[in-house]
């Protein structure tokens, strides 16, 4: 049993010990550093195999090549907490049925979606929304200059995946098929997970008396946060860092934006689920 005592004045460990994360493609090292913070249970959903370019930029060892992704991370966490109970779903998340969606992620307190294949972000939101569970997607911008982490939670966010990244969805219709992290190292990972990591346990804990436990509240409905890591970083021809943190020399890297964002009323998705969103809430 991991000793939990030095981090207990920031993390409801009693609370994590009791919570259940499904963890769509992706975020593998987030997935082993919420063990560490006390995370009871895990599900991962996975269909690819383990090749010789993940080890460089992914939480994954040359000695799992060939293996499923799911199994790899699934005995890392295991190594870290032997008493983590971890269960593994080698399928494409697209595919599986409703029926059996509900049997498998049914009991999920979080999602956490770190694909970057457009349908499969969508249908989290969509399935999100369905079962009023909080989810979480975690994307990396190309070369790795800055990145993106969306969260919804009933009853506090308005605005869902769909509402913030409706432009996504007009791409994929455009033709674009996947989001591209080219040129992501393990290091801009990093960072980004750091930073999802805290807002994942401020969503399993939230309410609890200590500073994990009341980011969501302090946030409300600063549901997407952006994460600037090449100091040169520009989202087109527009400074968005700057936009917001302006141009004095202290405004160099590593910094993150929190954005508040509304609901797009006629957004198909809260549209469909709206009334059973809140009625969870």
């Amino acid at each position: 049993m991991l000793n939990f005592n030095r981090i207990m004045t920031s993390i409801a460990v009693e609370w994590m010990l009791q919570k259940h994360v499904t963890v769509v493609g992706g975020a593998y090292g987030l997935a082993c550093d919420l063990v560490r913070c006390g995370l009871g249970s895990l599900t991962f959903v996975d269909f690819d195999r383990v090749d010789a370019s993940n080890p460089a930029r992914q939480d994954l060892y040359p000695g799992d090549t060939g293996r499923l992704k799911t199994e790899a991370v699934a005995e890392q966490c295991r190594r870290i907490n032997p008493q983590i109970e971890v269960e593994c779903y080698s399928a494409d998340f697209c595919s599986i049925s409703l029926d059996e969606f509900d049997h498998l992620f049914g009991h999920t307190d979080l999602f956490i979606h770190a694909a970057d294949f457009v349908p499969a972000q969508a249908r989290g939101n969509i399935e999100s929304l369905r079962l009023g569970k909080p989810a979480m997607w975690i994307g990396m911008y190309a070369g790795g200059r800055a990145g993106e982490i969306v969260y919804h939670v009933p009853g506090v966010t308005e605005a869902c995946y769909r509402c913030i990244c409706g432009q996504r969805y007009a791409a994929f219709n455009r033709g674009m098929r996947k989001i591209s992290s080219e040129g992501g190292t393990i290091l801009d990972l990093h960072l980004l997970d750091a930073i999802a990591g805290q807002i994942a346990v401020g969503i399993l804990t939230r309410g609890a008396d200590n500073r994990m436990g009341r980011i969501i509240d302090a946030l409300g409905n600063r549901n997407l946060l952006q994460v600037k890591i090449d100091p040169d970083y520009t989202l087109g021809d527009k400074d968005i860092f700057a936009e917001y943190l302006g141009n004095h020399p202290a405004n160099f890297s590593f910094s993150t934006i929190a954005l508040p964002m509304e609901r797009e009323h006629d957004c198909p998705d809260c549209s469909r689920f709206r009334h059973d969103v809140e009625d969870a809430a």
